[in-house]
């Protein structure tokens, strides 16, 4: 059963203290969030620890905002850590809910799941209610996914491959992506974005990828992402 999301945090200088006041590395300086109840797991227990020290690795709840390679501090000065780049995907799949009586939590399962770092997602450019396509680096991550929203949130979910092997992220912008495609150098490709409205092309194969990097720099193609900016939260 699935009860909530947590975010995994490694303690490296300080102390951590129940309730303390931190702030996110990808947020505004003047943004705080409390940390208002840390807990050890030990297999599959949980403790609700008060303090924790450097070295400790604690869980903290995730309303969604925190990502792997964030950092949390205290003080006035922003400290933080090289991010960590999202792994390229290889494997795409329209993800789908046969049941639509379950679809709230059917959303909410895959929402969380995408929270915590299990798949990645994409979609039709500026397509609120359209299909999801879910991105992995391998098979094994769509049977996680697929077995998981089985068993933690009680809903059913087909999958429809998609002939695609790799993604780019275009750096570039929407400007560039549609330059690109109304000279027709996009060709073959299809155009999606992530869940931050990035865009994102997907190549059937490296040579097509490769050429339209040397010939199109502009377009400034990249096999992964960093969470971007939250200044807005």
């Amino acid at each position: 059963q699935h009860r909530d999301r947590l975010a995994y945090v490694r303690v490296i200088s300080g102390k951590y203290e129940k309730g303390m006041k931190v702030k996110h590395s990808r947020s505004k300086p003047s943004k705080t969030y409390s940390l208002a109840a840390a807990q050890a797991l030990f297999g599959q227990n949980r403790e609700i620890i008060e303090t924790a020290y450097p070295g400790d690795v604690i869980g903290i709840n995730n309303p969604g905002l925190f990502a792997i390679g964030d950092t949390l501090y205290t003080g006035s000065k922003k400290i933080t850590f090289p991010g960590i780049p999202s792994f390229s995907p290889e494997k795409f799949a329209y993800i789908t809910n046969p049941n639509p009586s379950s679809y709230k939590s059917f959303s909410k399962g895959l929402s969380q799941l995408l929270d915590e770092g299990a798949i990645q997602m994409l979609k039709q450019r500026d397509d609120e209610g359209g299909p999801i396509i879910l991105a992995a680096v391998g098979q094994l991550q769509f049977e996680v996914v697929m077995a998981r929203l089985k068993d933690e949130y009680k809903v059913e979910a087909k999958l429809e491959p998609l002939g695609y092997s790799l993604a780019r992220w275009a750096e570039g912008g929407w400007d560039a992506v549609d330059r690109a495609d109304a000279d027709g150098k996009l060709f073959g490709t299809m155009i999606v974005e992530d869940r931050w409205k990035r865009p994102v092309v997907l190549f059937r194969n490296d040579w097509k990828a490769s050429d339209l990097e040397r010939d199109e720099e502009y377009l400034k193609l990249k096999p992964f992402s960093l969470p971007p900016i939250v200044s807005d939260r």
